[in-house]
């Protein structure tokens, strides 16, 4: 197989994930999801829309991310296009996810996507792998348990620069659920924060 990037393969790769979310679904919480929060008591692929795909490649792309931090890699959707970006700016992108099949389900995308090189998958729990974290992050995409985004916030915080970009999907669909990340964004003086009104509600944080 060709290991080289190509930009038709890759929308190829977008395309095939797309199709997937629509059909992907586990019913019933998998043990290692017990303490996590789940809707409705089903497993599914919560991938963000291609618009709100491309508007995280053109934040990473404006800063020149070279570490990005993603929490919740699902089935790689995400993770390829912030990878696209990355490729571009000599950069990597860590990814955390929970769930196993997921994980696997990633790892296949990323190789077909042939961006493999700029992906470094972390598995287990965000919180235990954030404990370990010590390197300086341009570029956070926040798509996982919603009322767990502040307590990761002030676990990755130490590490951004001034600059770095924070992006939390879900505001206006589940911002009941995180309203109290939104409210420390918003009206912490060390952050400049807008709420980007587009698919699932992308609330923009620029570490000033």
């Amino acid at each position: 197989m060709n290991d080289e990037f190509d930009e038709k393969n890759f929308l190829e790769v977008c395309t095939e994930l797309e199709k997937l979310d629509e059909t992907f679904l586990i019913k019933g919480v998998p043990e290692e999801y017990k303490e996590v929060w789940v809707p409705n008591n089903e497993i599914k692929l919560w991938q963000i829309p291609r618009t709100s795909a491309e508007v995280l490649k053109a934040f990473a792309l404006s800063n020149k991310s070279k570490v990005i931090l993603e929490l919740g890699t699902s089935a790689g959707y995400s993770g390829i296009w912030l990878a696209s970006a990355a490729r571009q700016s000599g950069g990597k992108v860590y990814t955390i996810e929970l769930a196993t099949p997921k994980i696997e389900m990633a790892r296949k995308s990323f190789e077909k996507a042939r961006l493999g090189n700029y992906i470094e998958q972390l598995e287990g729990k965000i919180s235990e792998v954030l404990s370990k974290w010590d390197k300086q992050v341009d570029f956070v995409f926040l798509d996982a348990d919603k009322p767990n985004y502040l307590g990761y916030i002030r676990q990755f915080e130490p590490f951004l620069r001034v600059g770095s970009i924070i992006v939390a999907d879900n505001a206006s669909d589940f911002g009941h659920l995180m309203k109290d990340y939104l409210d420390y964004v918003s009206k912490s003086p060390n952050y400049y924060s807008f709420l980007l009104n587009i698919d699932h509600g992308l609330m923009v944080s620029i570490r000033l």
